[in-house]
């Protein structure tokens, strides 16, 4: 779903499981991260040496939530702009994003179920689609990629 968007719109590089990034005394790996093109210089063959502008944990239900708040601090702490944690036997996504003191604040779906992503503008869905998986045509309708034959 991310990286049909980045590339539609050009925006920068999705990058998945295994990018070790180092960003302001941090070191982690998410599952995955998008870096916009501006910091597309800070990819490195053996890191991404600059905070991503999103990154994504796909987690499970057996990760507590003291551990899940680890992960939120550790990442804001890094200067990760957009956060979301995805709890994966629910298929529960929870997206946390930067306020103006560089901690976390959970974001809400609005009255729509619809997500707005800070960190790539062009970005919102129904947070739906983690429970319903839509295949690529929907996602690229909803986002005018291309245009509906109905």
């Amino acid at each position: 779903m991310l990286t049909v968007v980045v590339e539609a719109y050009d925006l920068g590089a999705v990058i998945g499981k295994g990018a070790r990034v180092v960003a302001n005394n941090q070191t982690f790996s998410p599952d995955v991260i998008f870096v916009p093109n501006r910091d597309r210089k800070f990819v490195k063959p053996d890191a991404i040496e600059c905070a991503p502008a999103l990154a994504i944990d796909v987690l499970n239900s057996r990760v507590t939530g003291p551990h899940r708040a680890a992960l939120r601090e550790r990442y804001a702490a890094a200067g990760v702009m957009e956060y979301w944690q995805i709890d994966a036997d629910r298929a529960t996504p929870h997206f946390y994003q930067t306020d103006a003191n560089g901690r976390y604040e959970e974001i809400p779906p609005d009255s729509r179920g619809l997500h707005y992503a800070s960190a790539i503008v062009e970005l919102s869905f129904p947070t739906q689609w983690f429970r319903e998986q839509p295949n690529l045509l929907t996602i690229m309708e909803w986002w005018g990629l291309i245009e509906s034959e109905d």
